[in-house]
């Protein structure tokens, strides 16, 4: 079981979510205030196990057409496919560590290319 609550920290500023719900194979932190949310799941298939972690936040926008406020999402959210067997747990720590660095690099701007539809 993840610690609970769960904390996330954006722009300096740590946000808290404790767990909400949790289903045996997902758990759903929250914000007290709702617009903050990290689901953590896991799905077993045939010879591989699949992980979610997703971070969504809310926010009120006036929509630029209409200029109603609305509620929007945004997500971010990392998926890990590991084999039965022939990758270990230690393998996928460092992948992850490699790609953390990879998107945590602001020198090449790789997110803000990616959020320009560079690929």
């Amino acid at each position: 079981m993840l610690a609970d609550p769960q904390t996330i920290t954006i722009n300096s500023v740590a946000i808290g979510m404790p767990l909400i719900n949790n289903q045996g194979t997902s758990s759903l932190y929250q914000s007290a205030d709702g617009t903050s949310r990290l689901r953590v799941s896991f799905t077993p298939g045939k010879g591989s196990t699949r992980y979610l972690i997703r971070y969504e936040e809310d926010a009120i926008s006036a929509d630029p057409i209409s200029a109603v406020n609305k509620k929007v999402t945004a997500s971010i959210y990392l998926v890990i496919e590991q084999p039965s067997f022939g990758i270990s747990d230690a393998r996928i720590v460092l992948i992850m560590a490699g790609l953390k660095t990879l998107l945590a690099t602001t020198s090449n701007g790789f997110v803000e290319k990616v959020l320009a539809n560079e690929h």
